[in-house]
Order: structure tokens, then sequence, then C-alpha cells
């Protein structure tokens, strides 16, 4: 028995050390296989981000250049193996293949690139195989084994950040108007720290004339500012200097992305009002979105009326007829879309994406604190599509509030992977096709007569329509800029905080009650002494980074 007992041990332990041998030829090969696969994943990244930095737009070329994103692609993916492509930069094999794909072979690596492809045509994919050797695992019978990685990148924009930029070329003459009565101050984000040594943060640019004649108004630009076309300047100021210097260089229209319309199925959503929330902390709840808590921290009682995310056909009144005057309109997150016949037209009241209507900060910036709406979008984008317009006046409530945030994140929920959401920071962007003669204005938004009056666009105002509209901005609140605003204190404040860019545009001073020009920093100890300097100016835009679509990004992957 003993003896039967032995050779019973000896099968089972040769039987279990081929299933160990396996499973060992298995583990090294499978360690091997991933540090190739993670070769791989590396190189169609680098490949991917290479190729759609060339679908960056340019004034020459407004689509980028789709030959030199296939090139570039295959280039610097083929290059972690030490592979070289077999057509050079310039063959015909890149202009304008089938379906915008070639595929190059080299050293065992079959790469295919496809560009452009995906959302507005900004993305370029790339994929590569290989067939590997097993080692090991031929013991139990795979000899080759395929790999294969992909990666998705996406066209960023140029480098430049701007605060303000008219991107209208020569021959459009006056791209920027300034005009009427007051001081006002854009700045490039550093609040005038660099007035001694000019960063190029927060560019101002026009692309042709930048128009502002003699009168009794003065703009002061805290930042770099170029003019490629002369024109009436007099009343032209760099951090309080008069007849600056102006740079010269034409940028092209930021391909920043609008949202994705396909997926926004509501229409007219009706709006919700819920009579008198009680004052002094008072609540209240809103139908069919979850999570939201309205909240009255005022010591009278107020009307709140909710509107929601949607494509919207029908004009849209704020205050509408027979509302109270001193109602909250709260816009809830999501993206506003105002398609044929759809317009916002805001004359008075306390209206915000908050949860009490009123202005609301973290760390000295605008902030919501409203969850994100079904896309997850988590701030409000106006999308003005059509011959939609944005107008924004006090003339039936004279210290009204307008405050929006715009969002982090744009759709992420409800949009396809590698289809794209729109850029992010964009609080109003004006389509490409919008005919409305001026489609975004707040010109009627007077503080002449008192600085109460509250307006803060927390992101990005985009017009990318070309030519078919215009933007027109006035100051609101007056200076100087106020670092640390609060809930409590929303004064001192910019009407735009992030980048104002358009194909033209009007810089209104505003004329806001109590506004001085500034002087000049002292510049003797080589950083700007601002003490007694800074004046009073209407606040028209900041750039702030924070709030910008995508500052000096080229390319990112997507996938």
């Amino acid at each position: 028995m003993r003896r039967k007992s032995t050779g019973q041990a000896i099968v089972i332990m040769a039987l279990a050390m081929v299933g160990i041998c396996g499973m060992l030829a298995l583990a090294i090969d499978a360690g091997r296989l991933y540090f190739q696969r993670r070769l791989m994943q590396d190189a169609v990244d680098a490949g991917a981000l290479a190729g759609a930095q060339d679908l960056v737009a340019t004034v020459a070329n407004p689509n980028g250049s789709p030959s030199n994103a296939l090139y570039y692609a295959v280039s610097d993916t083929l290059s972690v193996f030490n592979q070289t492509p077999t057509h050079n930069k310039g063959d015909n094999f890149y202009n304008s293949p089938p379906g915008g794909q070639v595929t190059d072979t080299k050293g065992g690596y079959t790469v295919t690139v496809t560009a452009p492809t995906g959302f507005n045509n900004k993305q370029v994919q790339v994929d590569v195989s290989t067939q590997a050797s097993a080692t090991f695992a031929e013991v139990i019978g795979f000899n080759r084994i395929s790999i294969f990685a992909t990666a998705t990148a996406e066209a960023g924009t140029n480098a430049k950040t701007y605060a303000i930029f008219a991107y209208a070329g020569i021959g459009n003459g006056n791209v920027i108007n300034a005009q009427f009565a007051g001081a006002g101050q854009v700045d490039n984000g550093q609040n005038g720290s660099d007035a001694c040594d000019l960063t190029d943060a927060g560019v101002s640019i026009s692309n042709a004339k930048f128009h502002i004649p003699t009168s009794s108004g003065i703009l002061n630009i805290n930042g770099r500012l170029i003019i490629n076309q002369g024109s009436d300047n007099q009343n032209m100021a760099q951090f309080w200097s008069t007849a600056p210097a102006f740079g010269t260089g034409q940028d092209p229209k930021p391909d920043y992305l609008a949202p994705n319309t396909a997926v926004i199925t509501t229409l007219n959503p009706p709006r919700y009002v819920i009579k008198k929330v009680p004052a002094n902390n008072g609540t209240a709840t809103v139908p069919g979105a979850p999570g939201v808590l309205l909240h009255n921290n005022t010591p009278q009682a107020h009307d709140y009326v909710v509107y929601y995310p949607g494509q919207y056909t029908n004009p849209l009144l704020v205050p509408a007829v027979g509302d109270d005057l001193d109602s909250r309109y709260i816009f809830l997150n999501g993206v506003y879309w105002f398609n044929t016949g759809g317009s916002i037209s805001m004359t008075g009241g306390v209206i915000s994406n908050t949860s009490t209507g009123l202005p609301h900060y973290v760390n000295g910036q605008g902030a919501t604190d409203l969850p994100p709406g079904p896309d997850g979008t988590d701030g409000v984008e106006f999308y003005l599509d059509s011959t939609s317009t944005f107008v924004s006046a006090n003339t039936a409530l004279t210290a009204s509030s307008v405050f929006f945030v715009a969002p982090n994140i744009v759709q992420p929920s409800t949009v396809p992977a590698g289809a794209g959401g729109g850029s992010v920071h964009i609080a109003f962007y004006i389509a490409s096709t919008n005919l409305a003669a001026i489609s975004w204005t707040d010109q009627n938004f007077n503080a002449s007569l008192s600085n109460a009056p509250i307006f803060q666009v927390w992101g990005t105002v985009f017009d990318a329509s070309q030519g078919g509209s215009a933007v027109y901005l006035r100051a609101v609140q007056l200076g100087p800029h106020n670092l640390n605003p609060t809930d409590a204190d929303p004064s001192g404040q910019y009407a735009v905080n992030g980048e104002l860019i358009g194909f033209t545009m009007t810089l209104d001073l505003g004329n806001i009650f109590g506004s001085q020009a500034g002087t000049p920093p002292d510049c003797s100890s080589g950083t700007p002494d601002w003490t007694g300097h800074y004046g009073k100016p209407g606040l028209m835009v900041q750039y702030n980074k924070n709030f910008a679509p995508a500052p000096g990004v080229n390319s990112y992957l997507v996938i």
C-alpha cells in the first residue's frame, strides 16, 4: 500500500508541476506584455497630443493643418519605438487621405492615425498594434499575442490668455470702441503688480483699430496691449500712463467649443415660483431638482423664481409681468440653449445661480453653492444661437444684482466618450451662427446715480459669430478692486472675470457714480507702489485663469 501511495503522489506532483509551470509561464509573459502594452500606450498618447497641436487654429489656417497633424501623430508615436515614418513631412501621403486616415508599419508596429475627427473636427485618434511573441507560454500553445493601444487628443487653443480680444481683422474698422464718460479699467489678472515688469498674462488685443477718442472718459489697461491698426487712442492709458506703446501681431479667433446641443432635450421648461420664502434663514425645496435647497438669509420674505436648464425658443423675461420687483431669480446649474425665437432679458431683481440669489464667494472667487445639473454641468452656460440675445439692465430696480458662475465641467454625464461637452469656464457662448446685431449687452445697467448695482460674470464671454454679431460691456461696479469679497461685501468686482472675446466689441466706461481715474504707480524701488494711485475706475474685465476656458493648452487627451 505504501508503494502504491507513493506512486500516486509522484503522478499528482508531476501534474501539479505542469500546472505550476504553466501559470509561471503565463505570469512571466503577462508581466512582459504588460510593460509592452504600457510602452505602446505612452506612444499613442504622445502621438495624439503631438498631432492635436496642429489642429489649433491660426490666423492663416483657422482649421489648423490636418496634414501636419497626421504626420506628427505618426512620427511621435513611432519615435517611442525608435522608428521613423515611411513618408516624410509634406509628402502627399498626408494630404486629404480617404476618411482622414493614414497607416504606417515600421519595426513590427502598425500605427493608424485619423484626423481631423470627433467633436467639431478638433480631435486626433491614434491606434497602434503589434504581434508579440510568447516566450514561456509557447509551452501551452500560445505562439503570438496581439497587443493594441489607442488614444484620442483634442486641440486646445493657442497659448495666449486674454483679458479682452477683438479678433476681427484689418479692414473691419474700429473693432473695439471705448466710449462715454468716466474712468474704466481692464486688468490682466495681476492687479497692477507687474506695472514695473510687464508679464504676458491676460493680454489685451485688437486685431484692427481700437477707438477711444478725446472725451471726458479714460480707459486704463493694466497689462500688455496689442493694437494692430492705429486709431483715435488719445484717452487710452496703461497702468494709468497715457500714450502707451502698442504691440503688434494678430491672433486667430480661439476655437473654444460650444456645448453639445444634441443632448439638450427639454424644451421651454416652465419656471417654478415659490411664494414668500420666510425671512431669517427660511428654506425651500425645488421640484425636479434633487439636492437643491434654497435659502433666504435676509430679514424680509421674498418670492423665489426658479429656472431650469433646457432649450428656450420663447423669450425669457426677468422679472416677468406681475412679479414682485424684489423677487429672487435662481438659475439652476446646466446649459441654457436659446434658439430661434428665444432670448433672455433681465431688467431688475436679484439674479444668480446660487441658493440665495445673491453673490457667493469661496476664497475670494465667485462660486455657486447649487449642485450640478442633471447632465453634470456644475455652473451655468448660456448658449445664444440663431438671433438670440442676452440683455441685462436695472431699469426695473435700481439696486438689482446679476451674478453668474460658469461651469468647471460641461455635460459630462450625457455626452458619449470622445464627443466633447464644450469648453469649460464659459458663461456666455454666442454661436457662430448668431446673426443678432448685438447679441450680448448690459448697456442699460446704469450706475451713474448710484454705485449700488451689482453685475458680475465669473466666467468667459465668448462671441464666435465672426461678424454676425457684437458684444457690448458696460462697467457697473466701482474700483479699486476688492481682493477679498465676501457674501456680506460683494463690492469692488469686475463685470467679467475670465475673458471677453468677440469679433467686435463696445466698452462703455459706465460713468459710475464716484468714478475717478488713477495715476501711475511709483516704480523707484523696482516693484510698484500703488498707495494712493489706484483711483476709482469702473471695473470692466479682469483676466482670471480660474475662469478662462483652456489657458495655454495646445492639446489634451480625451481618451
